[in-house]
């Protein structure tokens, strides 16, 4: 039997996705977009919140592209982090995600 292949979204894009969402009116309140999304509202927080880490390690996490092969990066493996100074962040990253960093040249420039 043909199993059709799993899409994993990039937590990354998924939050500047919400986030344009709820700029650009289509939904007034997060409360609003998770109700949409099929959702909860901490899951819509959960995810906006990734907006919040350091620009260097954003772009770094959407150079991944989207979607992802497989679940590499996940918002509740970012969680974490999002608080820490971006130095911070970046050691950390490298820490959870070695084998997608280690060699990334966007990684080494942070």
């Amino acid at each position: 039997m043909y199993k059709p292949s799993r899409l994993y979204r990039n937590p990354v894009y998924l939050a500047q996705e919400w986030q344009k969402a709820l700029s650009n009116g289509d939904c007034s309140r997060p409360a609003d977009l998770a109700r949409k999304l099929g959702v909860s509202r901490a899951g819509v927080s959960q995810v906006l919140r990734l907006l919040n880490l350091a620009p260097e390690v954003l772009k770094t996490i959407a150079a991944l592209g989207d979607p992802l092969p497989s679940p590499i990066v996940t918002e509740r493996r970012l969680r974490p982090i999002v608080n820490l100074p971006a130095e911070e962040q970046r050691r950390a990253i490298g820490m959870i995600y070695p084998s997608n960093f280690a060699s990334s040249s966007d990684l080494k420039s942070l």
